[in-house]
């Protein structure tokens, strides 16, 4: 048969055709009203949110094969909650570090079913009998929880889940007055093509990386913020670009019944691991970094036979999650993610692997590993891999080999196969930071950042300088910087071994006070028809490090689902619902206290309220409201004490709600159930919102982008230190007597005149001469600051504890005292008299004093005054002393 040219144009344009029909037709097509992209921890909250408020179809499409994100396949077993200060909070008896807030929401809901399997398999809900916890688990264990939640919601056809999928190219409308995305393809892992197609209505990113707020053109930021972007107190200056919080290679390691040494991994070099253990330290101690003092530091390898089952400070313990000591299971399994040796910088990559990014595309070893192809973040989890394998190699070897008991060595454990991957690793990395979704608000450091001193170490409980008015959960935590930097040796350079250390700010000294999270940082600033998730939210690379723990992760998640469900039902996009009171408590009601069966979600960050509580959902309500009157310290609410009458007359006049006060006793719990339901009743008019301009709606001249105070009129937040006004007992001057004292020391050392009136202790040893002193010299222990005049300008020191005593007769006796420093900040100041604790554990800001009294009897002819308490860290400046003749 001849063809003609004409001929043959048909035939090649049909063969073109019907390949690009067979390529479609390979593309396999979905449509559901919600997409979640991931199946982590947010995503699968999201879900069941979504699920419960009857959102007809939801799609979950997960790059992977587990639910559960952090819990599960990052293998962090061991439950970080909201912490702040103080040990007073939710918390056992056995274990120290209480939590800011009772559990609530999903992820009490899941919490309760995991601690539930664990008393069933291992006879407590909490075996793991950890320094850090309490909550452990098994990943494996974990997940078959998340799925088993989720389930109901999946054999009903509400839920579908797709595995091994990631998102390659996303379907936006431009038609409106912001971008819209409604649908995006995906590819199989291994492969770039598309095979799989969703529209949906309503897309949330809860993914580790951002898939789908990058494939849709969503913007987004990563790497540090510079001061210059929202005028953080701590943002580093000059960082570079792929600086971010470290990615960790978590492993779980199992009892063995003997040695199960695993094999040397790739790179390996026990110099890699100085922080390991005191053996590493000891060898390692004096090597040369090329930044100095990158910070040393160790704790025991393991504990010695016999005392291996109690919670205490070990590499071993530190993290275990089952004691099979006391455990029904009858073997120990521990969480290595110990950031003394096993995080992984992500920045000045090691030799050999900015090799293999160059190769796979020039600059590719300093850009951001958020921005890197898969597989360029592949070439990077290797080598975060063989690091973290290191630890566990040093440990067998190195440690094992110089440790002289041998009982509870690493050498008798082994990798857990519960992951199913040839390497016995989890299939992803521990990810503390991801892209930040750009958002209708940033949230910002000084929004949150106590403000009680400069680090943590003077936070005292309190609510946040800002409480965002369209709050949705509550959170708290210190900004945890793990070491974001990494050091070579001088001599080797980027091809020998490294460590991490703590960049300048980037550490976990700062803390947040009690806040909540705001509707605004879900969605973004100009992109509709999709909500942040996981870590994909509005918050600064700052806020980013203390927004990130399990419970965090889930509350955003039960948020971002709560979210599109009302957006979904109204037909109406969420950028509208800050505005909109109606919908926002909607909202509100579905996470807390509205979604039958469900836990409610803690909203306002009180100390003592429990989802138990018949008024968990009013008082929580009535408080976002603003209609509760609260003072920053009052963290506590109290619902089951007796109302006051001057205290509900407040909430009347605050609620609007005309109502005769019954003379009948009412707790302050059930007064808040009568008043919320007549808030309902009356309906929102009286609490809508007044838009004065569309990009300002409370008229300040802080455009709404920038506002973290939506509706009140406010000048730009900065942070600063919130110092309370001298007072007699805070001033350091001693107060103005008309008696005499019988004795006034000046504990102002040799070759300083001491303050009129008093008597010069110059840090010598007692003497029977002299009357008075110490019980060692401590004449180099003074310092004077000439900062202010008195006796508060000078001070005796110790880090330890020591004795002062001055001869008295037997008798009553007043006894006034002051420590501080005019200079600096001093931590945790102690000071016993006569066997009385009347200073315990102060920490005094620059310029501020502690002043005390003490009534007391003197038995043997001696004063005695016992400071510091030798806790780490600790450092009591004793100012002056006077003593009185007490009068009956």
């Amino acid at each position: 048969m001849i063809h003609t040219p004409r001929t043959l144009f048909v035939i090649l344009l049909s063969l073109v055709l019907a390949g690009v029909e067979a390529k479609a037709s390979a593309v396999s097509q979905k449509t559901c009203d919600l997409l979640i992209v991931g199946g982590t921890e947010s995503g699968w909250a999201a879900a069941i949110q979504a699920a419960r408020m009857d959102v007809p179809k939801i799609l979950i499409v997960h790059d992977g094969e587990w639910l559960g994100g952090q819990y599960t396949e990052q293998a962090l077993a061991c439950v970080d909650e909201n912490k702040g200060t103080g040990r007073v909070g939710w918390g056992v008896d056995w274990h120290p570090m209480k939590r800011s807030f009772h559990r609530s929401g999903l992820f009490k809901e899941l919490m309760d079913q995991i601690e539930a399997f664990n008393t069933e398999k291992y006879g407590s809900p909490m075996p793991g009998k950890p320094w850090h916890g309490p909550s452990t688990f098994r990943p494996t264990e974990a997940e078959t929880v998340f799925r088993g939640m989720l389930q109901p919601y999946i054999d009903s056809g509400q839920v579908e889940v797709i595995w091994n999928h990631y998102p390659v190219q996303a379907d936006v409308d431009s038609s409106g007055d912001h971008p819209r995305l409604t649908g995006l393809s995906f590819a199989k892992l291994g492969t770039e093509t598309p095979s799989l197609h969703v529209s949906a209505g309503m897309t949330i990113d809860a993914s580790d990386w951002g898939d789908a707020i990058q494939v849709s053109g969503t913007g987004f930021e990563y790497g540090p913020d510079p001061p210059e972007r929202y005028g953080e107190p701590s943002a580093p200056k000059d960082a570079p670009l792929n600086e971010m919080n470290p990615i960790t290679w978590a492993m779980i390691v199992e009892e063995s019944d003997g040695e199960t040494p695993i094999s040397q991994p790739a790179n390996f070099d026990d110099r890699n691991y100085p922080r390991a253990t005191p053996f590493s330290h000891q060898e390692f101690a004096h090597l040369n970094w090329d930044v100095k003092n990158p910070g040393l530091g160790s704790i025991l390898h393991w504990p010695p036979a016999g005392q291996e089952s109690k919670r205490q400070l070990s590499v071993y313990s530190v993290r275990r999650i089952v004691d099979g000591y006391s455990s029904k299971d009858g073997k120990t399994s521990i969480l290595l993610n110990y950031m003394n040796g096993q995080d992984y910088p992500l920045e000045r990559l090691p030799k050999h692997v900015v090799e293999q990014l160059e190769a796979t595309e020039p600059g590719a070893s300093q850009k951001n590993i958020v921005v890197m192809t898969r597989e360029q973040r592949e070439i990077v989890f290797n080598d975060a891999k063989q690091h973290a394998l290191g630890v566990l190699y040093h440990l067998q070897n190195f440690v094992h080999d110089r440790a002289q008991d041998k009982a509870n060595s690493f050498r008798n454990f082994h990798l857990s196969s519960e992951f199913g991957t040839a390497d016995h690793l989890p299939p992803k990395p521990y990810i503390r930071e991801s892209l930040r979704l750009k958002a209708m608000y940033m949230m910002r450091e000084q929004d949150g950042r106590n403000r009680d001193g400069e680090t943590k170490t003077k936070a005292k409980p309190r609510f946040s300088h800002v409480m965002y008015p369209d709050g949705l959960f509550a959170w708290q935590f210190h900004y945890d910087f793990h070491r974001t930097g990494r050091t070579y040796l001088v001599e080797e350079g980027d091809s020998g071994p490294w460590i991490d250390y703590h960049k300048p700010n980037r550490h976990t000294k700062f803390l947040s006070d009690r806040c909540v999270f705001p509707l605004r940082s879900l969605i973004p600033e100009t992109m509709d028809g999709l909500i942040g998730a996981q870590g994909n939210v509005g918050f600064s690379s700052i806020v980013s490090a203390a927004i990130r723990l399990h419970d965090q992760r889930i509350h955003i998640g039960q948020a971002a689902g709560a979210t599109a469900a009302v957006a979904l039902k109204r037909s109406q996009q969420p950028r509208a619902f800050p505005y909109d009171r109606e919908k926002l408590e909607e909202l509100r009601d579905a996470l807390c206290g509205g979604t039958e069966g469900a836990v409610p979600l803690l909203i306002w960050p009180f100390r003592d309220l429990k989802p138990a509580d018949e008024s968990f959902a009013a008082v929580n309500r009535l408080a976002m409201l603003g209609l509760l009157p609260l003072s920053p310290r009052e963290v506590d609410f109290h619902p089951d004490e007796l109302a006051d009458e001057p205290w509900m007359r407040k909430v009347l006049e605050r609620s609007g709600v005309q109502s005769k006060l019954s003379s009948q006793p009412i707790t302050r719990g059930q007064f808040c159930q009568k008043v919320w339901k007549q808030v309902q009743q009356q309906g929102w008019d009286a609490f809508a919102f007044e838009r004065k301009s569309p990009s300002d709606v409370d008229g300040d001249g802080i455009a709404d982008s920038d506002d973290a105070l939506l509706y009140t009129p406010n000048e730009p937040i900065t942070f600063k230190i919130d110092r309370e006004p001298l007072t007699p007992e805070t001033d350091g001057l001693p107060r103005a007597v008309e008696e005499e004292s019988l004795f006034a020391v000046d504990f102002c050392g040799p070759g300083v005149k001491p303050a009129s009136g008093f008597q010069q202790d110059r840090g010598e040893r007692y003497s029977e001469k002299r009357g008075y002193g110490w019980s060692r010299s401590l004449t180099n222990s003074h310092r004077k600051r000439n900062a202010v005049t008195g006796a508060h300008d000078s001070f005796i020191f110790t880090r330890t504890n020591d004795r002062w005593e001055l001869e008295l007769d037997n008798g009553d006796y007043l006894v006034e005292l002051c420590v501080g420093d005019s200079g600096h900040e001093q931590l945790l100041q102690s000071v016993v008299v006569e066997g009385e604790s009347v200073v315990e554990r102060e920490t005094t800001d620059q310029g501020r004093f502690r002043e005390v009294s003490a009534e007391l009897s003197v038995q043997d002819g001696r004063l005695t005054i016992d400071i510091g308490s030798g806790e780490a860290g600790s450092n009591t400046c004793l100012n002056w002393v006077r003593v009185f003749k007490r009068k009956r």
